[in-house]
């Protein structure tokens, strides 16, 4: 019988690939909840190794997401692009006019 493999460990599996964190996050940035935003920044963060392994500009762009989330529940978009930029991710954004 095969082992199971957990959710998780699946997920940072398939997010190592540039092009499926991207989508991901695209994905969870659509859906605007704070702490899914936290969380998928997190485990793209842990896909690329961990804290201990990415740039200092990933986690100092980090921080200043989750404090900005901390403080208002709101994401600035300067830091959203600054941190993307340091993962070497980009999202599509999709704009509707009213």
């Amino acid at each position: 019988m095969p082992k199971s493999i957990s959710y998780h460990a699946e997920l940072i599996e398939s997010l190592k690939d540039p092009s499926e964190a991207a989508i991901y996050l695209e994905v969870v940035l659509e859906e605007g909840n704070p702490k899914m935003i936290k969380k998928a920044f997190s485990n793209v963060i842990e896909a690329r190794g961990g804290f201990s392994f990415v740039s200092q500009d990933v986690q100092v762009n980090f921080t200043k997401l989750e404090e900005k989330l901390q403080e208002t529940g709101e994401i600035e978009f300067n830091i959203l692009r600054k941190l993307l930029e340091s993962l070497g991710l980009k999202v599509g954004l999709m704009v509707m006019a009213s």
